[in-house]
């Protein structure tokens, strides 16, 4: 939106996010591709689409104006990609949440000034899971840098938390309801790597048909 900083172009849907993420993956690097999109993407979509005006009106302009990063922190050592399963809790009392736990593998998390992460506020299940707004500079955040195969430019990040004050009114949409939004960012997500990773096989076979070309060898 014009009032974030945004320039919206006129009917925009999926094929100009096909164009957006194939043209950006041409850098041939999958770190420079998740650290463009990274924010955009996968971080501020649940505040823009669930969060209240005071979490829009606290991030979004920053976020997409380039002035602070955003990352979603869902993954966790011990669940993984099995959201109904993270471990991470928030447990409320009176005007906070207090948060204990910890995310691995967080694309852009070592950098980000602010953290969409999903918490348990409930019991097991896909029930109790909600999602808070965390900025990463709050007392009891930790973060480290992990050394990945490759994504170096996207600063993959282990993330601790221990006894994290949040605020309640950085809940984004409402408590025991974060799995659905979760799910929802995962499919623009996954649309997303897909269109990455067939521009970066298609890089791959061009570069190979071009040294083919100009390769010597045995004399000719």
């Amino acid at each position: 939106p014009k009032e974030y900083g945004g320039t919206p172009p006129e009917n925009c849907d999926a094929f100009h996010d096909l164009i957006l993420s194939d043209e950006i993956a041409r850098a041939g690097g999958g770190g420079a591709t998740s650290s463009v999109l990274t924010s955009f993407n996968i971080g501020l979509p649940p505040v823009m689409k669930h969060g209240s005006k005071y979490l829009k009106d606290k991030v979004c302009k920053e976020v997409i104006t380039g002035k602070a990063g955003l990352a979603l922190a869902v993954s966790e050592p011990y669940a993984g990609s099995d959201v109904a399963n993270i471990q991470t809790t928030a447990t409320r009392e009176g005007d906070y949440y207090i948060v204990n736990g910890e995310k691995k593998f967080i694309t852009g998390g070592y950098l980000a000034k602010y953290l969409t992460t999903a918490v348990r506020t409930g019991g097991k299940g896909i029930k109790g899971i909600s999602l808070l707004l965390i900025e990463a500079d709050t007392p009891g955040v930790t973060r480290k840098r992990m050394k990945a195969q490759g994504y170096w430019s996207s600063h993959t990040t282990y993330i601790t938390f221990e006894n994290v004050k949040v605020p309640v009114k950085n809940l984004i949409g409402k408590e025991n309801h974060g799995f659905m939004p979760i799910m929802e960012n995962f499919n623009r997500e996954r649309f997303n790597i897909a269109v990455s990773a067939n521009r970066f096989a298609r890089m791959c076979l061009e570069e190979a048909i071009k040294y083919a070309r100009i390769r010597k060898t045995f004399g000719k």
